[in-house]
């Protein structure tokens, strides 16, 4: 698996694209809020995610290897400062064999628009890497949310979620045994963010080191497809260790 992809997180209302050429104004620009979603490739070809809430909490997502970073992004006027910890899904380690990875950076931002960004990540073995990855935002995140809007059946490779009108999600899984219980919370109801927890219990099998484990992170839905998905980025520990679980759900 590769191990950096770069995403990070940055947006606000108004402003607009900065030209970073020109020279910067006397008087301090405003700070730009850092919630919101978008998209980039990394240096090693990777497509990427990346969620966040204007709290600064960060979210960012490997869909095709699962692995995910998650800790903070601040800003000050036009300027990112990002860290964040970097691990693999149960079962994997990074490439060099590591557990996880401690990441630092950062990059201008055109408000709403694009974020260049360049990171340096230390591995739990010594390794160190660096990457570079140009974003742009994902208008999605502009969309409403709302439990109502996210409430439904989502498919996971066969295993059904349910998430009810009242945030409450279960599922589960026919093979494995493992019962999910979680809940879903709105963030902020004028943007398409979530706040997910979910616990594992009654696994049997390769699946039992999950029971008692509790995951949490953030998610999005994605109307831009038929049908409608769900994108989730979640970390949680198993006997002592963090790893990721990034989710692609298709609604029923």
């Amino acid at each position: 698996m590769v191990l950096f992809s770069m995403l990070i997180v940055a947006c606000g209302g108004g402003g607009g694209y900065v030209d970073f050429s020109e020279p910067v104004p006397s008087d301090p620009l405003p700070d730009a809020a850092v919630g919101g979603a978008w998209i980039g490739t990394d240096s090693f070809g990777n497509d990427v995610i990346a969620l966040s809430t204007d709290s600064g909490r960060l979210h960012w997502l490997l869909p095709d290897t699962g692995e995910q970073g998650f800790g903070t992004v601040s800003v000050q006027s036009r300027t990112t400062t990002i860290e964040f910890t970097y691990v693999a899904p149960p079962g994997f380690t990074l490439d060099d064999g590591s557990a996880s990875a401690t990441c630092a950076g950062g990059g201008l931002i055109g408000e709403r628009e694009i974020l260049n960004a360049s990171i340096t990540c230390s591995t739990s073995l010594g390794g160190t890497y660096e990457n570079f990855v140009p974003f742009v935002y994902d208008p999605l995140y502009d969309r409403d949310s709302s439990l109502a809007q996210i409430a439904g059946n989502y498919d996971d490779a066969g295993q059904v979620i349910n998430i009810t009108a009242e945030g409450e999600v279960f599922a589960q899984n026919p093979v494995t045994g493992c019962i999910i219980n979680g809940q879903i919370a709105i963030i902020d109801s004028q943007f398409n963010a979530y706040d997910l927890s979910i616990s594992y219990s009654s696994c049997i099998g390769d699946a039992a080191n999950l029971n008692g484990s509790t995951f949490a992170g953030l998610g999005m839905l994605d109307d831009s497809v038929a049908p409608e998905s769900a994108v989730v980025g979640l970390t949680g520990d198993i006997g002592g260790q963090t790893y990721s679980m990034v989710y692609v759900l298709t609604r029923l």
